[in-house]
């Protein structure tokens, strides 16, 4: 099974389920099975000929989704279920008794319906980077940060500090496997050299194999201060992943668009192709549940043991689990699960929305989880988004496949303009901090300059602030004074003592005027309420702060410009 596919499929599904659509089209689509993803076309399976008939009927509104999420139109391919490529009985009964209600999932054991909605799929940048093939195929992890990735151009004024080298990556999980030379160690590795880049189905539990052009890759996910703790863990499971009773957990928890999937998968598909004999389980939390209910149906009928496809791997990564928590049939099974995994030194990685102590677990288990490496994934700052935008621009966009002059890319005249680094500083600005949001943004952004540039003009900062107010929700945001206080302070490098003190140098004075300028723009406070926030200043002393700023707009273009990226900053942190 295509993996890309899975997933634009579980988006497909999730954006039924936003805009409410009929109930049946809903289950048809989580019944049916991704086949294949080509640029133009998306294949499934439906569970039946009946299906077939109705997913057709509903077929337009699935391909404007399908163009909504890929950026580009992508058709819908509608087959039918192949009786002997399945070991569901199910589904072949479906297929033969059109009238028949909706089949039961025709993924049990070792064939799941994976993926379905990808809540948390996030594609911070996207094609691997050309080093990445050259990498030796028996080092124990090759997937790492490239050096030039750790700092933006050096006249951006913006910089990434990536926490953890290729090289010290290295020599730091050669000495936990013993503390050999590197060479040495690299040497002791498995003889026989990894196997063809498809991975065999009894190798994949899940059934999905590697995607050569995987977006979920460790080299392909931005990091910062804010996920860098996240991500070297990750890095140290997949390299730990053959040794037993060593890392055994690893729960990555955060708001939903911020990473966490792309780390789960990044881990999987990088046992898939380094360490191919390690069985591994991926599952997010629909396909956990829709396996357990299959499960629980032909144990009735065959006393087959039950969930075999999760107990039988050494590595099983579930995502989302507070959707399994939420469900009482189902959770108490779901912890003997993970207590089994626990007990028995086998690897298990988790993703949720929040820590182990807020989701209401067996303390057994929470406390077990704390115990292992627990990671927080937080909202990307100012800089990381600069970051991601600038490399998915980089590598996603710009590296695009180039339109023939016969093809439905070229007919339209869609290709995307030209941004500069300026663009992406005030992109990053005026954006909000779901990750998949952000590419979707830079997509809009890119194509709003290729108008541009077709008509001979330019994008300018106000198109960008028109693409951004539909993205993302900035006027319902309660701006407080010590937001203000804070991205003042930063800017002008004053400690709050001075900022509301009674000294009075040019930079402290000028910082002062600022911040009660916007205290009183934004905060919707009044200057009696300011000044009480500026160490208890009157209301005269506030108003000739603002009269002041008022008249440096009036002499300088510059202010303008900088109370602007002021405004956006502590927009961005309300």
């Amino acid at each position: 099974m295509d993996e890309e596919a899975s997933i634009i499929l579980g988006d497909a599904i999730a954006f039924c389920q936003r805009d409410g659509q009929d109930a049946r089209l809903i289950n048809m689509l989580g019944q049916s099975r991704a086949i294949s993803l080509t640029e133009d076309t998306l294949t499934i399976e439906a569970p039946s000929r009946f299906a077939i008939a109705q997913l057709k009927k509903h077929q337009p509104t699935i391909e404007a989704y399908l163009e909504e999420i890929a950026f580009a139109p992508i058709a819908l391919d509608i087959v039918a279920p192949q009786g002997a490529a399945t070991e569901s009985a199910v589904a072949t009964a479906a297929a033969a008794a059109p009238a028949a209600s909706p089949a039961v999932p025709a993924s049990a054991g070792d064939v799941p319906t994976i993926e379905h909605q990808h809540s948390d799929v996030s594609r911070e940048t996207t094609a691997p980077l050309p080093t990445a093939a050259a990498a030796p195929a028996n080092a124990p992890v090759t997937h790492m940060p490239i050096a030039h990735d750790a700092a933006a151009s050096a006249d951006s004024g913006i910089a990434i500090k990536n926490t953890l080298s290729a090289d010290d990556f290295r020599r730091m999980m050669n000495q936990m496997k013993g503390g050999a030379p590197a060479k040495s160690t690299q040497a002791a590795a498995p003889a026989s050299p990894v196997p063809a880049p498809t991975v065999p189905a009894e190798q994949n539990t899940d059934g999905a194999p590697l995607a050569a052009n995987s977006k979920f890759t460790f080299e392909n996910f931005v990091y910062g201060p804010e996920n860098s703790h996240a991500y070297r863990s990750a890095l140290k499971f997949a390299a730990l992943a053959d040794e037993r009773g060593t890392c055994t957990s690893l729960f990555i928890y955060g708001k939903s668009g911020l990473g966490k999937t792309h780390l789960l998968l990044a881990i999987k598909n990088e046992l898939a192709e380094k360490s191919p004999e390690i069985k591994v389980k991926y599952a997010n939390s629909q396909a956990y549940l829709d396996d357990l209910m299959t499960e629980f149906d032909r144990q009735k009928k065959s006393n087959a043991p039950i969930m075999q496809a999760y107990h039988g791997v050494d590595v099983l990564i579930i995502d989302d689990i507070q959707n399994i928590i939420g469900k009482r049939a189902s959770v108490d099974y779901f912890f003997q699960l993970m207590d089994e995994f626990i007990r028995n030194n086998k690897k298990v990685v988790i993703a949720a929305d929040r820590a182990p102590k807020d989701l209401s677990m067996d303390e057994r288990l929470t406390s077990r989880f704390n115990a292992g490496m627990l990671c927080l994934v937080a909202e990307p700052s100012y800089e990381m988004k600069y970051k991601i935008l600038q490399r998915y621009y980089e590598n996603t966009i710009v590296a695009a496949p180039e339109a023939g002059d016969d093809s439905l890319l070229a007919a339209y005249g869609g290709d995307s303009g030209h941004l500069t680094d300026e663009h992406f500083k005030h992109m990053a600005e005026v954006s909000g901090t779901n990750i998949r949001e952000l590419e979707s943004f830079c997509e809009r952004c890119a194509g709003e300059a290729g108008d541009r540039e077709r008509e001979g003009g330019e994008l300018t900062f106000d198109d960008i602030d028109a693409i951004a107010s539909q993205y993302f929700d900035t006027s319902a945001k309660k701006i407080n004074v010590q937001t203000v206080q804070s991205v003042i302070e930063e800017q002008y490098g004053v400690t709050h003592e001075e900022l509301i003190g009674p000294r009075r140098n040019a930079n402290i004075a000028k910082a002062r005027h600022i911040a009660i300028y916007l205290a009183i723009e934004m905060c919707e406070m009044t200057t009696t309420a300011v000044g009480a926030e500026f160490g208890n200043r009157n209301h005269s002393t506030v108003s000739t702060s603002y009269k002041k700023v008022q008249k440096m707009i009036q002499e300088d273009r510059t202010v303008t410009e900088d109370l602007k990226s002021l405004r956006d900053k502590i927009t961005l942190r309300s």
